[in-house]
């Protein structure tokens, strides 16, 4: 059998059975629903690097503040350098040097001139005071000490400046 021509004005469309639709449509659905996959995959992917890179800089960070701490640790027996001692740890260290006998009246801590420490004491007696100035200038996490004019009569009188230079913690 020979197929016969078409002669019809107007071509007619070929039917395309349903099944083939269907799955011409199942095609298309994946295809659409693949993309959708890959493109959220993509932004995940994004954000994981994002977050990587966040955290290799908190641990770099974490990482530079650990030599930092261990460099201090080795470097000399000095300690917390004056600048980043708190009152309390400079305090601490004069108040296990002063002897009986012997108040501070007045106390000043100078961190822009490097630790800069003025005292103003009052001793009960000539003796005592020596005592304090002794230690004072035999203490480690002291340096520069300098007594002010004195009155060696009764009370001493004077104020005694020096220069904190860092403690053992």
């Amino acid at each position: 059998m020979s197929r016969q021509a078409d002669f019809a004005t107007s071509p007619r469309r070929s039917r395309v059975p349903s099944w083939e639709s269907v799955a011409l449509a199942a095609g298309l659905l994946a295809l659409g629903l693949s993309a959708v996959g890959a493109w959220r995959a993509r932004d995940e992917a994004r954000a994981a690097r994002s977050r990587l890179a966040e955290v290799r800089r908190d641990v770099d960070a974490a990482a530079a503040r650990q030599r930092a701490l261990e460099a201090l640790a080795r470097g000399p027996a000095r300690g917390l350098p004056a600048s980043e001692a708190p009152p309390s740890r400079i305090v601490a260290d004069l108040a296990s040097a002063i002897p009986a006998g012997v108040r501070l009246e007045r106390l000043l801590i100078d961190y822009s001139r490097e630790g800069t420490v003025e005292m103003a004491v009052v001793a009960r007696d000539a003796a005592t005071w020596d005592r304090l100035l002794a230690r004072l200038e035999g203490a480690p996490w002291l340096s520069e000490v300098e007594p002010g004019p004195e009155s060696r009569q009764g009370e001493v009188r004077t104020v005694v400046r020096a220069r904190w230079v860092g403690s053992r913690q």
